[in-house]
């Protein structure tokens, strides 16, 4: 993590860049899991959707965002090669900052905290509340770990202040 910048800033940073993608995904995985339960009475089948759910809402929004933001980055490039360009980067991005966090959270923590917490609590939506934060707590230890590690390599909307700091050859690159 950049010891430049206080954790105020970083927990604003992270919640600017986490927070569309988590409403999303909580959208798909908790509709998911309900439509789930509903149709089959079944807790184990509404964990496995809840789990599909999460994925495909949060990665959506956070895929749409980083080839938006790769796009723009490259503004006198052809459409055509921006458009490829942009997401060859956002695939990138998205393997490297969540591929980790992913495979841990939607194999082990996810449905096993959406298959126990209801039997925890005795009750489903208490249950489903319960794991759907302890799932959210271990995935996203992971992927900030990966973010703070890897921004490098990652699709990163700039701040202002950072671009007004570097030279115009290196912000041009950028």
């Amino acid at each position: 993590m950049n010891s430049n910048r206080s954790i105020g800033t970083k927990i604003r940073e992270w919640a600017r860049r986490y927070l569309p993608c988590e409403i999303a995904g909580t959208t798909c995985e908790m509709g998911g899991a309900a439509i789930a339960y509903g149709a089959t009475g079944s807790v184990a089948a509404a964990a496995v959707v809840a789990t599909v759910g999460a994925s495909v809402g949060y990665y959506a929004a956070a895929y749409w965002t980083a080839v938006r933001i790769a796009y723009r980055a490259q503004p006198s490039s052809s459409r055509m090669a921006r458009g490829l360009v942009a997401n060859g980067r956002a695939l990138r991005s998205i393997a490297i900052e969540f591929g980790p966090a992913e495979v841990v959270d939607s194999l082990v923590i996810r449905p096993l905290a959406f298959y126990f917490g209801p039997i925890l609590f005795g009750g489903v939506v208490a249950g489903w509340i319960f794991g759907k934060l302890v799932a959210d707590v271990g995935f996203y230890v992971l992927a900030i770990f990966s973010y703070e590690r890897f921004t490098g390599l990652l699709v990163v909307r700039r701040r202002a202040d950072e671009v007004a700091r570097e030279p115009a050859a290196v912000t041009a690159v950028a």
